[in-house]
């Protein structure tokens, strides 16, 4: 695999996600980040094991992260996504749940709801006192 559009990357999304996934890797993080953070850079290792070019570029960012190395990474990472929606996708999805464990890990208030959700759901970080939805108040 080529990588092509080294210093033209057009999806700052993947120039951003190479940038914070390298600095991830180089610095201290609570025990839940770090494992998330290696759990997308093995999704990352599996998914080019089959592309020494492509396996090279990971490795390198990862490993000896410079501008160049990153960019490189961002430039791999955009070509992929556009060649492979799927790859595209699931990418996005993952980086976005590293983001947020991370940000947890870092104080950082990050709230989800997914799934089937019915009836009142609260999203806060740290509540002092009660919570009411209205309604029926209690005696």
């Amino acid at each position: 695999m080529v990588i092509q559009g080294v210093r033209g990357v057009d999806d700052p999304l993947m120039l951003a996600a190479a940038t914070t996934l390298v600095a991830w890797t180089t610095t201290e993080l609570a025990q839940g980040a770090r494992s998330a953070v290696s759990g997308l850079t093995e999704f990352l290792r599996h998914r080019f094991r089959h592309e020494q070019t492509a396996e090279q570029t990971v490795e390198v960012a990862l490993r000896h992260p410079t501008v160049d190395t990153v960019q490189r990474l961002a430039a791999l990472l955009e070509q992929e996504t556009l060649r492979d929606p799927l790859f595209d996708a699931d990418f996005r999805a993952r980086f976005a749940k590293v983001w947020a464990i991370v940000a947890a890990d870092q104080g950082d208030v990050t709230n989800t709801v997914s799934g089937d959700v019915s009836g009142s759901v609260v999203q806060a970080r740290d509540v002092h006192g009660g919570i009411s939805f209205g309604g029926r108040s209690r005696p």
